[in-house]
């Protein structure tokens, strides 16, 4: 007896050990469903609804995949209680909740009700030249680095000038404005 309880546990049924009556172990299986049912319906989790049943939590998943009925019914009880939430939400809107109104305006009626705005941005940008390509390609992994503060720099406007200008005398290449950098991008 004690053998067939411990595989009640790990979600094993009797009938299928051949031991206790097959009607017994129906009629039995049946009332624990309900009980499981019953506590899911007083609005706790699956867990601990089966926990209060004394139903291993792998044998409730196990009749889910094996009773599609009981499945329903489960998702009923878990559908049932957003509805409470929905009908809780909307009642705190027509009341006059600020933050319901606007929850359910933006989830309700998205169409017309949201926070992010659409922009077209158009970029024009040329591509770089293979002369510039190889520059890049041969700079080692500190030099690459400076290159991109430097460039971050001046897109962010914080100063002008050519890019890798750090690289060699100043007085050998023209300042660039931040126009003629962004378009070497």
């Amino acid at each position: 007896m004690e053998e067939i309880e411990d595989k009640k546990e790990e979600g094993i049924e009797p009938e299928q050990l051949g031991g206790e009556n097959s009607i017994n172990s129906i009629i039995n299986r049946q009332k624990r469903k309900e009980g499981f049912l019953k506590n899911l319906e007083g609005g706790v989790s699956i867990l601990k609804a089966s926990k209060a049943a004394g139903i291993d939590y792998k044998t409730i998943w196990n009749w889910r995949n094996d009773d599609p009925e009981f499945d329903t019914k489960i998702t009923a009880i878990l559908d049932s209680r957003i509805m409470i939430v929905e009908d809780a939400l909307f009642l705190n809107a027509a009341k006059g909740n600020l933050g319901a109104q606007i929850f359910w305006l933006k989830n309700r009626s998205q169409g017309r009700w949201k926070d992010k705005t659409e922009q077209e941005v158009e970029v024009n940008h040329k591509g770089l030249d293979y002369e510039e390509y190889k520059r890049i390609k041969g700079m080692t992994k500190d030099e690459r680095a400076d290159f991109i503060a430097e460039l971050s720099e001046i897109v962010r406007g914080e100063r002008t000038g050519d890019l890798g200008a750090g690289q060699g005398s100043d007085k050998e290449r023209p300042m660039a404005t931040k126009e003629d950098n962004i378009s070497k991008l």
